[in-house]
């Protein structure tokens, strides 16, 4: 989840527990973004891919976490204050940021350091504007109309669109399990897509392939997938999964597609399938969203994020490995 919504959805939640406690409401809305600091740890972009949602975003980060900020606001603001009541505090925003981050598609640590499996559900996009709107809602109600009250109904609502996204997912998943069984596939994942809540793209695993097809609730399944092979199964590749790069990428990556974009056959791009985008896997709000961006950007759905470009000698050796952590054009070579 981007951190202004953590701000967000962590202000909104203490409002609506301590709506005349500036000092909690405060405290929350600080530690409900803190954890994202991580961003700015040092190392290279594939380091970071170990460092962000890792340590500052599991329990036991949390837990230690809260022990600091409750002593610096005891220590220096709220001295009144017992400092197991601010570390309960401290905590719940912490854990809050912990909870809206487990919700999107990207992965978070949450047992660091004890292991890196990186736990997700496929529940939200990591932009929700439908959820920015009912948390600035709530803020508003509970300030200028019903306090608290409008702070407690922005909560329900909060609540009501949460259980939605989860009941949109967890029946747009029973769609493609039904699609992917008839087909003789594995159902993978059922991935939000931008400012669409009631759609999402479908996962499927062949043999050697992802088939990428989109999926809504009022519609089922379109059939009509895109079909990637999968960089795991390309022979030429098996020592790229055994360097830094390669290990790195590999456990980061839930659905490493490969694409060809020279014609020599010894260059390569790698992406990761749930951060693409399909036109037609898409909302009213988020088709607007993208015909706003290909106006500015024609080649905007040629563009692939967190891509390892790869390049073999004649010998088929590695020759280069190039990860990037932002979008690159699909059919740019180096």
């Amino acid at each position: 989840m981007d951190t202004p919504t953590h701000g967000l959805v962590g202000r909104l939640v203490a409002r609506s527990v301590w709506p005349r406690n500036r000092g909690f409401v405060n405290l929350v809305t600080v530690t409900s973004v803190l954890p994202d600091l991580d961003v700015f740890l040092p190392g290279d972009a594939l380091e970071s891919l170990q460092t962000h949602r890792g340590m500052t975003h599991s329990f036991f980060g949390a837990a230690i976490g809260a022990v600091a900020v409750a002593w610096v606001v005891r220590r220096f603001i709220l001295r009144d204050v017992p400092f197991t009541k601010l570390y309960a505090v401290a905590l719940s925003g912490l854990l809050l940021h912990i909870l809206f981050d487990l919700v999107t598609s990207y992965g978070t640590m949450v047992f660091m350091p004890f292991s890196r499996y990186r736990a997700l559900f496929d529940v939200l996009f990591v932009i929700d504007p439908y959820l920015d709107l009912i948390l600035i809602s709530g803020l508003v109600l509970g300030w200028k109309v019903w306090r608290p009250d409008g702070y407690r109904l922005g909560v329900a609502a909060l609540v009501a669109y949460m259980t939605f996204n989860v009941a949109v997912s967890g029946i747009t998943y029973l769609y493609l399990d039904r699609w992917a069984s008839e087909r003789g596939l594995t159902p993978a994942a059922a991935v939000p897509v931008p400012f669409s809540p009631l759609h999402r793209r479908g996962i499927a695993v062949g043999e050697e392939e992802w088939y990428e097809v989109p999926v809504s609730l009022y519609q089922g399944v379109a059939d009509s997938p895109n079909t990637y092979r999968s960089a795991l199964a390309e022979p030429g590749l098996e020592r790229l999964w055994e360097r830094r790069d390669g290990r790195i990428y590999r456990w980061f990556a839930r659905f490493p597609a490969l694409e060809k974009p020279g014609d020599d056959g010894r260059a390569f791009l790698i992406h990761d399938l749930r951060f693409g985008i399909r036109s037609d896997a898409l909302g009213w709000l988020g088709s607007l969203a993208l015909q706003t961006a290909l106006d500015h950007n024609p080649q905007f759905l040629n563009r692939r994020a967190f891509t390892l470009r790869v390049e073999l000698d004649e010998q088929n050796r590695l020759k280069e490995v190039i990860y990037s952590g932002g979008a690159v054009n699909r059919n740019q070579r180096d």
